[in-house]
């Protein structure tokens, strides 16, 4: 049962951003944004028996629209389930909101205030366990995009491949193409120098070096 709570403007845009995201995920939005869009689009028209969205909720909603994806993303790496469809959707409707105010509204709203603001907003719609697994969440998602840029690399990106290279390989160029005239270019675009490539003068080369030693 909802509880009686004393909002603000602000956070009451919040939660009637978090009702559209909210519908449009029952209307089937899933990860198509323009599910949310054409929904917003409805409600932006005022009707006897609806009052005007603000402006803040409308600029919530368009930038979950924009975002939705990098948004679920974030929040499914960090709430632990199978899927989204595992979260109840109130309390991912008003994760979706927090993790947009996260991403793309910091000078305005700093992040432990947009996650303040959701734990609220649940407290008052959700049910009394979601309190604590938004909040686990928001702040895992938080600490997240805190943490430096170079360790924020995606699942499985070659970059957490071992990107390392041989001081005995050369990289292909651009303009070289699959021309490697000394050694042949394998799969990882690398020139690998072969035992036949070595040329009397190479050889002749090394032993003036080995000389000097």
């Amino acid at each position: 049962m909802s509880k009686k709570y004393s909002f603000t403007s602000r956070t009451k845009a919040r939660k009637r951003a978090a009702d559209v995201v909210f519908e449009a995920d029952q209307r089937g939005m899933g990860r198509d944004p323009e599910v949310l869009r054409d929904l917003l689009r409805e409600r932006k028209v005022v009707t006897a028996a609806l009052t005007p969205l603000p402006d803040y909720s409308i600029r919530i909603v368009e930038g979950v629209a924009d975002n939705l994806s990098r948004i679920d993303h974030l929040i499914a790496a960090h709430a632990n389930v199978p899927g989204l469809d595992r979260v109840a959707a109130v309390d991912l409707a008003v994760m979706r909101v927090a993790v947009w105010e996260m991403l793309a509204n910091t000078k305005d709203v700093p992040a432990v205030t947009a996650i303040d603001e959701a734990i609220s907003i649940v407290k008052s719609i959700s049910t009394d366990s979601s309190a604590g697994f938004v909040n686990a969440v928001l702040d895992a998602v938080r600490r997240e995009l805190d943490a430096p840029a170079w360790s924020r690399q995606p699942v499985g990106s070659p970059a957490e491949e071992d990107s390392s290279e041989s001081p005995f390989e050369e990289p292909v160029g651009p303009d070289e193409g699959g021309d490697v005239p000394r050694g042949e270019g394998g799969e990882d675009g690398k020139r690998h120098l072969r035992l036949e490539d070595i040329t009397a003068a190479d050889l002749a080369e090394l032993d003036e070096l080995f000389d000097e030693y």
